[in-house]
């Protein structure tokens, strides 16, 4: 089934649980989380089969210096995925992206996380929700952060405590402040899901509100290649 490539003003967004049912080279492997990178992997190489109409372990994936997935420039798409739990969201565009994903669940000490990794006063606010409340709050912010370290490609080897977030007028969308030193224009929103999982992504498109959020649920087992 072939995938409409997105448009200038587009984000594709696919979500989906990850397959149950082992994927090539995933037996005994350690540690015990990468048999879910693994199945990660499988998805998003699908997903991208369908764009490029390829097999999908045909489809050419390199790596930037950080370790992020990347198509060849040729294809005009940029993508990112994550997941958390058992489930996964990808994100699809013309333009670099970003997404992260985190599932509800238990965080061991929410306050000390805010202290390690976000700004002084983004720690204040989670300090400052009642205790039962903090572990949402740090995800509000934790999925923010990751989603823009991810589509700058950088990743955790770039401190989040490096930038913060500051609120357009009239948007549900915040600026990346400070911007990058190439002057892309960075921004990022985030949502509760369904699921109760929170979502962020973090787009580098001058203009964010003008962007259609086009989101498709998916099988499991979707047959895209």
């Amino acid at each position: 089934m072939a995938l409409p490539l997105p448009g200038p003003s587009t984000v594709h967004l696919f979500a989906s649980r990850l397959p149950m049912l082992p994927v090539g080279g995933e037996e005994n492997v350690r540690p015990p989380g990468r048999p879910h990178a693994l199945r990660s992997e499988t998805v998003l190489r699908t997903l991208l089969a369908g764009y490029i109409g390829v097999r999908p372990e045909e489809v050419p994936l390199q790596r930037n210096p950080w370790g992020k997935p990347l198509l060849p420039n040729s294809s005009g798409l940029w993508f990112n995925l994550s997941h958390s739990d058992d489930r996964w969201i990808a994100a699809v565009a013309s333009f670099p992206v970003g997404i992260d994903l985190e599932a509800r669940l238990p965080r061991k000490d929410p306050l000390r996380l805010a202290r390690r990794f976000l700004l002084p006063a983004e720690a204040w606010a989670v300090a400052s929700s009642p205790p039962e409340e903090q572990t949402t709050a740090f995800l509000r912010m934790w999925t923010k952060k990751e989603a823009f370290l991810k589509g700058c490609g950088m990743g955790l080897y770039r401190s989040p405590r490096s930038f913060r977030f500051a609120q357009r007028q009239g948007s549900c969308w915040e600026t990346v402040d400070p911007p990058e030193a190439d002057g892309t224009p960075w921004t990022v929103k985030s949502w509760l899901r369904e699921d109760g999982s929170f979502c962020a992504l973090a787009v580098a498109h001058p203009q964010p509100e003008t962007l259609v959020l086009s989101t498709e649920k998916l099988s499991p087992y979707f047959p895209y290649a």
